[in-house]
């Protein structure tokens, strides 16, 4: 999943953690990749995704990012993801 973020803080924002959490309280760590910190007063765009095979989450879920040098946190609460539909064999 790609997300577009703006900082509003004076030091740039780099991605270190990502994780889902679903409604049960099961947690799923993130594969995540951010092509350049978020500046200042900027925007900027962080990716990521389940590494290997989908996890069965029991959404709505909580998808929380973390920065790698000090406190600021972004959560999303209510996350949901539509439905896969298998192609018949």
């Amino acid at each position: 999943m790609r997300l577009r973020l703006v900082n509003p803080g004076a030091e740039p924002w780099t991605l270190a953690g990502a994780a889902l959490v679903d409604s049960t309280g099961e947690e799923v760590d993130l594969t995540r990749w951010q092509e350049a910190p978020i500046p200042a007063n900027g925007a900027g765009a962080v990716v990521v995704g389940i590494k290997g095979e989908r996890a069965q989450l029991g959404c709505p879920c909580t998808l929380k990012l973390w920065e790698a040098q000090g406190p600021r946190t972004v959560t999303f609460v209510n996350v949901t993801f539509p439905v896969s539909q298998q192609a018949a064999p």
